[in-house]
């Protein structure tokens, strides 16, 4: 964010209209006594972004106000993102007259952003700066004093200073959630073990292993049921198949006495067609001279309907010559039209402000007030208010619930306490024996070897010789050892891992009694503090619902019933009629246009219609000689056959009609005789067999009943197969379920274990660490730059020191820097932690605030050659001092004075 310009009237000591342009200003100083409001342009600055200040927070803000004034405003003009925003605060003494407006530039113009009331408005602004107010705040505006108490802190001290200025309160958060967490896992895994035990409690695989052998009876019978369903099936296919036979023969003796009855209209047909095949050459004469005459006919019809169509076309010009002229009669009524537009406009003000207050014209109440704005608002928050308070009380009720579960569950870690440390103590009785136990293996051991390390060296010994150990004379041979020694250092070995089972579990006990102990301590303040709160929360919802009086809703009606009144005396709906009539306005225009173009089309249209008769007229000319000449030649050829054309007609036949009645006389002799052929056939395969139908009806209904049972021996085993397989997937479940038990009781320890973790202090350290560390590397770069290569910043045991690179690199405290040198380590921790804050993205605009008042004319000279040093990378850098001669020494000042009339500012360059 890098402002542009900043307009305030009304604010703390700037009393009169102020504004300055930042639009140019790359490194400056804002420069002026005490008092005269160096501080409160920053301020006007953040109110402006934010509606809050740092130093007053978001109440009390009226303190902002100039005395003796109404209200003040504010407005920034600002880049963000590449865009360029413009946002403008008021604040009045009432509620009413606080007003915020945000707008961006966009192709020329200004475009508003400020619909959906002001907290929609406060979310775009932050969205666009893309910091939040207290990041803002820690990034933007830097004061020293802060940076020199970070430097010349203790390691704890540097800690919570770090801390407040990073607002890690979101570990907090993190370990709200991560409990959450726990707590969701733990429901699941109590809901999977009621499942087991509920609704899977039967299912076992000796339950399974029932349903199978089940299943493979009632498949045994099945198979039996089947084989005799072949048989009874093959019995009624062979008396089906002789069925057959007699029932083809009596047909086809049918069919042949059919064809027979046929015999005399197939000759028919076939003189038919010979006659037609004789007449066949003069039926296209026939049709062409058909054809000639009906096109002649055509081409009359389309030349009359070009004629009408002309003539229509004729009257449509003249239509459209005088429809343009009553549209340009209409457009003399177009200045009455928009001056009694103009006469609604006022009308439809109230209209809108009605809109916006909520309300309709039909809105109504049995005693209506007269329209106050302000009041109607008031009355609006009021009721917001009364709605807020109702849903303080749900999570009220709501937090009370959770701190009767909270006990419940402090109860449950006091249980688990106790039945760890009655662990404890058996595992500690268990290793004090497995302690005894190891000693007297080791013993054992150290003796056997002892023994063995004797026995080694009797072969090299001699009675009376030197021992090659102690060169004393050998009096008496050791024995021989016996000893197994592998076994006792098995022996051993298995002791000392029981042993070290033991210590490791009673130190797991410890480290679980510990945590446990802490977690119960911390609940306990925790219920503790939480009923307090809880209880203060009762006590401020009881103070703040007595304070709304009367009924705030009813009060906004009655405002509105008032407006309302207003709107309907000026007509139903002021703004439909004053669109009515701008929309008459531009009917009328509307129809001008389309009458011009509508006269246009249709003297296009009127000379198309002439071509078309004209092409029309031609055609039929055409189409009449070709019919004559059609017609004489007919007529040729039907005296040479000594036929007329009815005659013709008479006789002819389609082609396809001809060869269907020549191909049915060729097809009626084929068939008579494959007929006869079929018969003889038939009449050989039936023989001598009987055939009885009883005896076919019998087989197919013991078939039947066959099927019949069958079919329900199989549903059965289908359902048994059913059942098996559902069995199958509910114990397959039912593992499912355990080993999900399993991973969820783990993922519950993590969750348990990250919730404690987060409790520590550790985390937070850690964290603090990691951005102290990256602190010192990006300050410690810019120290260099600053002091012309001279100095970097290094932590070592635990303590900042600087490296002097003038000096060999020589490290020393940096509470020996010199007043002027503690600024320049300040001014590079204050940067970076503002980069740092800002997403390791540098800031459009820096603001330093004060540390300089303290330092002698050394440190100055010092701080001043460092600042003009201090590349701005692009940004605005605003340097907030009353030192002049610091002032002096950088490229642009913005002097600000007081006076009885109000603070002022006037820029100074050069």
């Amino acid at each position: 964010m890098r402002p542009l310009s900043l307009e305030l009237q009304g604010f703390t000591a700037f009393r009169q209209h102020t504004a300055l342009d930042f639009s140019d200003l790359e490194l400056f100083a804002l420069v002026g006594p005490t008092g005269s409001g160096k501080s409160s342009l920053l301020d006007a600055m953040t109110f402006a972004l934010y509606g809050t200040t740092p130093r007053l927070g978001a109440t009390g803000l009226d303190a902002l106000i100039s005395q003796g004034e109404r209200g003040l405003s504010v407005g920034l003009t600002f880049e963000a993102g590449g865009e360029t925003y413009r946002v403008a605060r008021s604040r009045g003494r009432r509620q009413a007259e606080n007003e915020v407006r945000l707008e961006r530039y966009e192709e020329g113009r200004w475009v508003n952003l400020s619909d959906g009331g002001t907290r929609a408005v406060n979310e775009r602004i932050g969205r666009a700066v893309g910091l939040d107010f207290k990041t803002f705040v820690r990034s933007v505006l830097l004061p020293q004093g802060e940076f020199s108490r970070l430097l010349h802190g203790t390691g704890r001290e540097r800690q919570a200073l770090l801390g407040e200025l990073m607002g890690l309160d979101h570990v907090k958060a993190m370990h709200a959630f991560a409990g959450d967490r726990a707590k969701e896992f733990k429901h699941t895994l109590g809901s999977l073990h009621a499942l087991l035990d509920g609704e899977y409690a039967g299912v076992t695989g000796e339950a399974v292993k029932a349903l199978r052998a089940e299943r493979e009876a009632v498949d045994a019978e099945a198979e039996r049921l089947t084989d005799m369903r072949e048989r009874l099936q093959g019995q009624v296919n062979r008396l089906r198949a002789l069925e057959g036979v007699w029932t083809a023969r009596e047909d086809t003796a049918r069919r042949l006495t059919t064809l027979e009855a046929r015999a005399a209209g197939v000759r028919e047909g076939a003189a038919r067609a010979e006659r037609a095949r004789r007449v066949a050459g003069v039926l296209p004469l026939l049709d062409a001279a058909e054809r000639a005459r009906i096109a002649a006919e055509r081409e009359d019809r389309e030349c009359a309907q070009a004629r009408t169509a002309e003539a229509g076309a004729r009257r449509a010009a003249e239509a459209a010559e005088a429809a343009l002229e009553a549209a340009q009669e209409a457009e003399a009524r177009i200045p009455d039209l928009e001056a009694r537009a103009d006469a609604l406009r006022e009308a439809e003000a109230d209209a809108a402000r009605l809109r916006r207050a909520g309300g309709t014209p039909q809105t109504t109440h049995p005693q209506p007030l007269p329209w106050d704005e302000d009041a109607h608002f008031a009355a609006r928050e009021a009721a917001q208010k009364l709605e807020k308070l109702r849903q303080e009380r749900i999570q009220l009720e709501a937090q009370k619930a959770a701190l009767d579960a909270g006990r419940e569950r402090q109860k449950t870690e006091q249980a688990q306490q106790e039945a760890l440390g009655q662990e404890q103590k058996r595992v500690e009785r268990e290793g004090k024996q497995a302690k005894a136990d190891f000693d007297r293996a080791g013993a054992e051991l150290q003796a056997a070897r002892l023994e063995a390390g004797l026995s080694a060296y009797r072969s090299h010994l001699h009675v009376g010789d030197p021992c090659p150990l102690c060169e004393q004379p050998v009096r008496v041979l050791p024995q021989a050892s016996g000893v197994d020694l592998a076994a006792l250092e098995r022996q051993v070995t298995a002791l000392q891992g029981t042993l070290e089972n033991r210590r490791l579990r009673y130190k797991e006990i410890g480290l679980e009694l510990g945590n446990l102990k802490k977690s119960i301590e911390a609940r306990t303040a925790e219920l503790a503090d939480w009923e307090a709160a809880l209880d203060q929360r009762q006590l401020d919802l009881r103070h703040l619902e007595a304070q709304v009086s009367g009924d705030p809703h009813d009060l906004a009606l009655r405002l509105l019933a008032g407006l309302a009144g207003r709107v309907r005396a000026a007509g139903t709906d002021p703004a439909r009629e004053r669109q009515k009539l701008l929309a008459e306005v531009k009917g009328v225009r509307s129809r001008l246009n389309e009458a011009q173009a509508a006269l246009a089309r249709a003297q296009s249209a009127q000379a198309a219609a002439q071509a078309t008769l004209t092409s029309a007229r031609n055609a039929a000319a055409s189409r009449g000689r070709e019919a004559q000449e059609a017609q004489s030649a007919l007529e040729a050829t039907l005296t040479a056959l000594g036929l007329d054309a009815a005659q013709a007609r008479a006789a002819a036949l389609p082609e396809a009609d001809i060869a269907a009645l020549e191909q049915a006389a060729r097809t009626h002799a084929a068939q008579v005789e494959q007929l006869r052929a079929q018969l003889t056939e038939l009449e050989r395969q039936l023989g001598l067999e009987p055939f009885d139908p009883a005896q076919l009806r019998q087989a197919e209904r013991e078939l039947t009943a066959t099927d019949a049972a069958l079919t329900g021996v199989r549903e059965r085993a289908g359902s048994l197969a059913e059942q098996e397989r559902s069995a199958r997937e509910r114990l397959k479940r039912r593992g499912e379920i355990e080993t999900q038990t399993k991973e969820l009781a783990a993922r519950l320890d993590t969750w348990q274990t990250l919730t404690n973790t987060l409790k520590a202090n550790e985390f937070q350290q850690y964290l603090l660490a990691e951005v102290e560390a990256r602190l010192l590397t990006g300050a410690g770069a810019l120290l260099f730059d600053i002091s012309d290569g001279r100095y970097r910043l290094a932590l070592e045991d635990g303590e900042y020191v600087v490296q002097d690179l003038w000096n060999a690199g020589e490290t020393r405290a940096v509470k020996t820097l010199s007043g002027g040198e503690t600024f320049l380590a300040s001014l590079s921790l204050a940067i970076a932690l503002s980069d740092y804050l800002a997403g390791n993205k540098i800031l459009g605009a820096l603001f330093l605030d004060e540390g300089f008042g303290t330092l002698d004319p050394q440190a100055l000279e010092a701080v001043a050659g460092a600042l003009e040093n201090l590349r701005t990378q692009g940004r605005m850098v605003g340097v907030v001092t009353h030192v002049e001669s610091l002032s002096e020494r950088l490229p642009s000042r913005l002097i600000v004075t007081k006076s009885v009339a109000g603070s002022s500012v006037q820029r100074l360059d050069g």
